[in-house]
This record gives structure tokens, sequence and C-alpha cells, in this order.
């Protein structure tokens, strides 16, 4: 097994500098929230919103996983990241919480965990690349028989 890692803040810049150290390799501590720190984090979710229904959770309150969302052209408006509950067998330690705005203007959020999708997410994020239209596809096949997913621009 590779390094530990002790993660502090699960925020973009970690997750993107977790990727340029190999996270293939990591075992992962997480330290323990921080009561303000959620605290503030939630109150900026309000303070940002940018409709109602963002704010309220009205007509939203679904939860969409992007393995079930494949082809669809969507604006991505920002991103969160969660510590994921089965990591570490699978998959990596935190996944994506993606909130977008649909075709249909709908303001929802879009969950995945894909490694490429997620590394992608850090990057635009660190950059200050929201809003910004995308849509998830499957990639072809691995020799291990995986179907990996990945984020790509979308014109609509």
């Amino acid at each position: 097994m590779g390094e530990v890692v002790s993660i502090s803040t699960l925020d973009s810049e970690t997750v993107l500098s977790l990727f340029e150290r190999g996270i293939a390799n990591g075992k992962f501590v997480f330290a323990a929230a921080d009561p303000e720190e959620t605290a503030r984090r939630i109150a900026l979710r309000d303070i940002n919103a940018s409709s109602v229904d963002e704010l309220l959770g009205g007509g939203s309150a679904e939860v969409i996983s992007g393995r079930n969302y494949l082809n669809k052209p969507f604006t991505l408006t920002s991103v969160e990241w969660q510590r994921s509950d089965d990591a570490f067998d699978q998959g990596l330690p935190f996944y994506a919480v993606c909130h977008i705005v649909t075709l249909d203007g709908e303001a929802k959020v879009l969950t995945t965990g894909a490694t490429t999708v997620v590394r992608k997410l850090a990057k635009m994020a660190v950059e200050g690349w929201f809003p910004v239209q995308v849509k998830i596809v499957k990639g072809p096949k691995t020799d291990a028989g995986f179907e990996p997913l990945d984020l790509v621009k979308a014109d609509f």
C-alpha cells in the first residue's frame, strides 16, 4: 500500500493535488469535520444560490447519478466534494456533488465518483471555469471490462 494521506479539507485544490501526487496508491485518512467550517459552507451555498429552487430545494430534491445522466448536455455551475462511504475498496475516497442546470432550465444536483470526471471537475473549479456546458459520456470498454466515464464539452 502507498503512503498515508491525511485529508483535512475536502475542496477542489485538495482533490487536484491528490491527483497530482498519484491518488491510485494512497491510503486516505479524513480529519474530523470542523463544525464551523461545515456551517460556513452551508451558509455560502445558500448565499450563492441562483434561484429559489436552488436555495430551498423545491423541485430539485432528486439527486442524479452521473452514470444515469449520460450524453445529456447541462450547464455546470459549481462543484462540492463529499467523503465517499464506500471508497477505498472500489474507487476514490470522495465524490463530486455538481450543481447543474438542465436543458429545460431546472437546477439539479448530479453526483459522480468517476475518476476522470472528478479530476476534470477539480481542475475546472480551481481555474474558475464555471459555468460551463458539458456532458458525461461513456468511454470504450477497458481490457478489464470497465466502461469509464468522461466529461466533455457540450454545445447547445
